[in-house]
């Protein structure tokens, strides 16, 4: 069954195997340093900025393009990871990732409401008094 799969193949395989392992390790990697973590109004705007400017890769470049003619994307799905199954994004953000952590601080989300725990029949007072009623 596997005669065909010669030693290229099989190199082959292994080599896109370890390829595919890396990009996974990557965007963890990447949705770990985004976790907990919202891209500010001023992030943006500097991340825009830097897009429109000379310094930015041509992949960062065409990514401002694609956002200002309004393909259904925008700078914040992009920033949060929302976006980071599109070929072009993912090539974009691999280009310019050290300006990138430059130029995001981030702010704090905040923490979730405690969650209040859910009330049952044994909870109920047991004894009432006149300010009770």
């Amino acid at each position: 069954m596997t005669a065909w799969r010669t030693s290229d193949i099989l190199a082959a395989e292994g080599f896109l195997a370890n390829a595919v392992a890396d990009v996974d390790r990557a965007m963890r990697a990447a949705q770990q340093n985004l976790r907990g973590k919202e891209p500010s109004t001023e992030d943006v705007r500097r991340v825009m900025q830097f897009a429109k400017s000379s310094d930015a890769s041509p992949a960062m470049r065409q990514l401002a393009d694609r956002i200002a003619r309004g393909a259904g994307l925008s700078w914040r799905q992009v920033l949060t990871g929302e976006a980071g199954h599109d070929p072009l994004v993912r090539a974009a953000l691999e280009a310019d990732r050290a300006k990138l952590d430059e130029l995001i601080k981030g702010e704090t989300a905040p923490p979730p409401p405690p969650r209040r725990p859910v009330r049952r029949d044994e909870d109920e007072p047991t004894q009432f008094t006149e300010d009770a009623w």
